[in-house]
């Protein structure tokens, strides 16, 4: 369904389980950049009402998830700590060339964007097993927030794919996935949604 090109070991969702609250955390500032991220592409293009009213929604949504994560950490008596770099999107940035054209820094963001939602709800299918016979209301809310996260993935990148050539766009993403795949074979040893 993802098409991603590596796959998390189920060691790291053990990880997680040790470290709950770091997990929380870095998932929780996820979030909120998400939608800072959603807020940020409207500018490129600001006359097509559809973009215009999905991305807005979608910033909305996941202020909503940051709120629901939050709340959680509430729940299991935690607390929200301070951000953490995140190593892997930094990493990911580095795939596409430097450029000040403002169209293909658009397509980048959108591919970028659709990727981390793709590896966010794929580390997600792996967490949801580990949890459920020790934290079922958390597996179930990550179960509801992996179908939130596929449908992200699949609207950056139809939108990439309406703005630009289909392709060359396809070609692109392909490649994004072969380099994110080696990348993620070098993570998943620490309780971070990505990292």
């Amino acid at each position: 369904m993802l098409g991603l090109k590596a796959n998390t070991s189920p060691q790291w969702a053990n990880i997680v389980l040790n470290d709950l609250e770091s997990f929380l955390t870095d998932h929780a500032y996820n979030e909120m950049k998400a939608a800072q991220s959603a807020m940020a592409v409207i500018n490129h293009k600001p006359d097509d009402k559809d973009f215009v009213n999905t991305m807005a929604a979608l910033a909305i949504e996941e202020m909503q998830h940051f709120e629901m994560v939050y709340e959680q950490i509430q729940k299991l008596g935690l607390k929200l700590g301070p951000e953490n770099q995140n190593f892997y999107a930094m990493q990911l940035r580095k795939f596409f060339p430097k450029t000040k054209d403002p169209h293909q820094k658009f397509i980048q963001k959108l591919l970028l964007s659709s990727l981390m939602e793709a590896r966010s709800c794929e580390r997600f299918s792996v967490l949801i097993p580990v949890l459920k016979p020790i934290k079922p209301d958390l597996a179930a809310f990550y179960q509801n927030l992996f179908e939130s996260e596929a449908r992200h993935y699949r609207i950056f990148l139809e939108y990439a794919r309406k703005f630009d050539e289909k392709e060359k766009v396809n070609a692109q993403w392909n490649d994004l996935l072969t380099y994110e795949a080696e990348l993620v074979h070098n993570l998943g040893q620490k309780a971070l949604v990505h990292g």
